[in-house]
């Protein structure tokens, strides 16, 4: 967000106040919501959640101290900093605005200048704290994978292979290659959670560099199918490329590799023994658009809305006990948002899941011709 499209709620009574007010922030480039009482101020809240809010303290029925108590004992509205229009400057009115929750106040009549720098210093002090919440988020998330996700696994991977070192099996037993393919997959399992843990902080701390080109998404998806076969057929699952050879779009191929291998990877993990996963084109004129879809166990409406989210932290077991940190699925959306794209879920249980990826496309568009999809017509199931 840059500062001066900050989103402000101006709240003063006075309607003079409210046009000069406003005229001054315009220039400025702000974006405005005017009230002229309390409870006008809250319900603009509430339709809107602006970046800061200027507040008028002498308001008749509520006033500002009251108006700013109210907004601080919600926690959806509690961090916007509120910054009191005041005509007082005595020592007990100003303690009284910040024991209600302020963060600071200005003298009426004001000085523009000094207004506009108190605006902007809130605005950034307001944008670091969000960042500081979120790498705390990060951090709690990350402290989560490594203590449970990767250091569980690896425990047990240490014990077994100190069993098979010890000579407790023979590897011409049934035990042996039991033991052998549930290594093999833990292995691989913890391989790609350090993958995309490794993917997601760098996407955090901002060291990750996307360069979007014209790319041939057939030859991606090829390859992301060729590396997740061997996982497949374990379970006996067939995986169909419906993308012609000459598909363009406009993407990152390291991120999207990982988008796509995630996708791929997760549709295994929900998808019973002998069933099929197929990636398709869906033809548009102004998107490139690929369906992972699945005849797997499928999602209620309530975990499709838990997936992507970081505050969730949502996870689940495959068909066959697989492992998952809901790692995976928050690194392809926020991957997919940095390649402008979007993603779609369209789930129902026992039928399958749909992964709809939109995609840029190419200043020439190279997508091979065939009938229109209506999105809302696809079924989870084939």
């Amino acid at each position: 967000m840059k500062l001066n499209n900050a989103l402000v709620l101006l709240v003063d009574d006075n309607l003079n106040n409210l046009q000069l007010l406003g005229k001054v922030l315009r220039e400025e480039g702000f974006s405005l919501n005017l009230a002229q009482d309390g409870q006008s101020a809250l319900n603009a809240l509430f339709m809107q959640t602006p970046d800061i809010i200027l507040l008028d303290i002498m308001m008749p029925e509520m006033n500002g101290y009251e108006v700013c108590q109210r907004i601080k004992s919600n926690d959806k509205y509690k961090e916007i900093p509120v910054i009191f229009l005041t005509a007082k400057n005595q020592t007990e009115d100003l303690v009284k605005g910040f024991e209600a929750g302020g963060v600071d106040y200005i003298v009426k009549p004001f000085i523009r200048e000094e207004l506009l720098i108190r605006l902007k210093t809130h605005l950034e002090l307001a944008a670091s704290k969000r960042q500081i919440l979120e790498l705390n988020r990060t951090r709690d998330k990350l402290y989560s994978i490594i203590a449970h996700d990767i250091r569980s696994p690896l425990n047990s991977i240490v014990l077994t292979v100190e069993a098979l070192t010890s000579g407790a099996l023979k590897p011409s037993t049934d035990d042996f290659k039991e033991i052998m393919d549930y290594l093999d997959k833990e292995v691989r399992s913890t391989s790609n959670l350090l993958n995309n843990l490794l993917e997601w902080t760098k996407l955090q701390s901002g060291t990750l560099k996307l360069n979007p080109i014209s790319s041939n998404i057939h030859i991606l998806l090829e390859d992301c199918v060729d590396l997740m076969l061997p996982l497949a057929a374990k379970k006996n699952i067939k995986i169909v490329l419906n993308v012609p050879d000459e598909t363009y779009g406009l993407f990152d191929e390291v991120t999207t590799h990982t988008i796509f291998r995630n996708l791929i990877s997760n549709a295994t993990k929900f998808t019973s023994e002998g069933g099929i996963i197929s990636l398709t084109l869906i033809p548009d004129d102004n998107n490139l658009i690929i369906n992972v879809k699945d005849t797997g166990v499928g999602m209620s409406k309530e975990i499709q809305e838990k997936i992507f989210e970081k505050r969730e932290s949502y996870s689940t077991t495959g068909t066959q006990k697989e492992r998952g940190s809901g790692l995976g699925l928050m690194v392809v959306k926020e991957f997919i948002e940095k390649n402008n794209g979007k993603i779609e879920v369209l789930s129902e249980i026992g039928k399958g899941t749909s992964f709809v990826v939109y995609l840029p496309l190419p200043a020439f568009n190279q997508l091979s011709g065939g009938e229109m999809v209506n999105l809302n017509s696809i079924q989870s199931n084939d």
